[in-house]
């Protein structure tokens, strides 16, 4: 992490490579405003101690802007340690923000290459997205959510499944390129044209229910 920090060329931090545009939802910073356990409860730990595992930070905070489309500099912050006091750091920029663990070498290489795919695969070898499935395998968040991990959509259907496939299917051309992602995106296939419209038409909803400046 520490060697791409250093080596990489300076506007590393502004990869964008999915060319993500979303604003970061408004729950990120007020955690109490979203109602799927995994992400309020990971939400309000960051409050009260300015941490998370790893891997709540991965495959949770940063599957979910990933797949809804948040912008990776939005949910980044700072560019650099010198500029976290800077007036035109944005007040939605996160990461640097919550942690208390936020070096700017850490942060970049984690949210920019490993968490958004933003670099297009200099650091990872496929974007780190996964949907409910993942999250009800490896933790108990869903035993007691509102939403149900095993729906991709309808009443009740977690965000996190339509989402994803959502984001699978919007970026299925960028995507093929990345050889680990071929048995991922080959699953679209057994999905018709119905359901994909019923996805879509799901997380644009999402997105215009929970982010008022969302773009489209």
């Amino acid at each position: 992490m520490h060697g791409i920090y250093i080596y990489m060329n300076p506007d590393y931090s502004q990869s964008n490579w999915f060319n993500h545009t979303q604003p970061l939802p408004d729950f990120y910073w007020h955690a109490e405003k979203t109602d799927m356990n995994c992400l309020l409860q990971i939400l309000s730990q960051v409050e009260r101690t300015g941490y998370a595992h790893h891997i709540q930070r991965l495959m949770v905070l940063s599957n979910f802007a990933l797949i809804v489309g948040v912008s990776p500099q939005s949910i980044l912050g700072a560019l650099s340690v010198g500029e976290l006091n800077s007036p035109r750091v944005a007040p939605e920029e996160w990461f640097h923000g919550a942690f208390i663990d936020a070096y700017d070498w850490v942060m970049q290489t984690n949210v920019i290459g490993m968490g958004q795919f933003a670099d297009g695969g200099i650091l990872a070898s496929k974007p780190y997205a996964a949907s409910a499935n993942y999250i009800n395998k490896m933790s108990d968040y869903c035993s007691s959510c509102a939403y149900n991990p095993r729906k991709r959509t309808g009443e009740g259907a977690c965000p996190f499944n339509f989402l994803y496939w959502d984001f699978l299917c919007r970026h299925r051309d960028q995507l093929k390129a990345q050889g680990r992602m071929s048995l991922v995106l080959s699953h679209i296939d057994r999905i018709s044209d119905q359901d994909i419209q019923q996805i879509r038409e799901e997380a644009l909803r999402w997105r215009s229910d929970n982010i008022p400046e969302h773009t489209t």
